[in-house]
Order: structure tokens, then sequence, then C-alpha cells
């Protein structure tokens, strides 16, 4: 099962189940997030901790790792429909997520986009929504 296709960004997401998703806030993000994730997954890329050869790349600072901010977004999906309705998920991301950014998780028709608080998408997740043993389960079509 995926989500509705009928639904645009600023409406609740609505499955065949009749889950829905509301906008949901993370963060501020923190240096300190970061720095706990780098240690977590052992990438410790200076891009993610080091703020002098952020900068000398161009950067404000620091930023946040990829996967960081999809999980956030995937901590305001799971909180809403529960661990087993999420079935799977698929991000692009498309801007740098930095400390002290607040992000908005903002239902779309296909999953939630990670929306900065100046309206950048920072990320696009598609998801996948489904309960074991539903209906199409039963019968073969998932």
């Amino acid at each position: 099962m995926t989500l509705d296709e009928n639904v645009t960004a600023d409406e609740n997401v609505t499955t065949d189940e009749r889950v829905t998703l509301d906008e949901r806030t993370r963060g501020p993000v923190t240096r300190v997030q970061i720095a706990r994730y780098a240690g977590a997954v052992g990438d410790f890329n200076p891009v993610h901790v080091d703020d002098e050869f952020a900068r000398a790349s161009g950067l404000p600072s620091v930023i946040a790792h990829g996967p960081l901010t999809v999980t956030l977004a995937l901590d305001a999906v799971v909180e809403q429909l529960g661990p087993q309705a999420l079935r799977s998920a698929k991000a692009r991301l498309s801007a740098p997520v930095f400390p002290g950014d607040e992000l908005t998780v903002v239902p779309t028709a296909d999953g939630v986009e990670v929306r900065k608080a100046d309206g950048t998408v920072a990320a696009t997740v598609r998801l996948e929504t489904g309960r074991p043993g539903t209906a199409a389960e039963a019968a073969g079509t998932r």
C-alpha cells in the first residue's frame, strides 16, 4: 500500500486504512546530535565535525549527516503510525542541515518533505505503509 496520491503537500496524508500523518517539527538540530550521530555510525567526515574544515569548504558551519536528517523525519512518521506500519522509505537529500535548523516534516502525496524554517526542502522521503497481515497481503498482492 502506498500513500494516497490525491493529497496535496498542505493536507494530511491518509492511507487506505485511514492512517493520517500530520506535520511535525524536529529540532533545532544541535552540534551534540551531529557529534553523537557521527560516533554512532563511525562517520567522522570533517564536514560534519570540524567547523574550520566546513568553513574552508564554503559552508557556514558543520552540517548534519544526511541520514540523520532522514532519521529525524522517519521518527516523526513512526511516532504517528507506529513502527509496524512503515514498510519502506526512499530518501532524496536536497539541501544541507546546519546546527540550529528547525525541521518541519510535511506530508506529501507519497511521503514527507523535510523543510527548513526558510522553506528550503532539505529532503524528500517516499514512504510505503501498511500493517502486517492486511487483506492485500493475504490476497498475495503485496
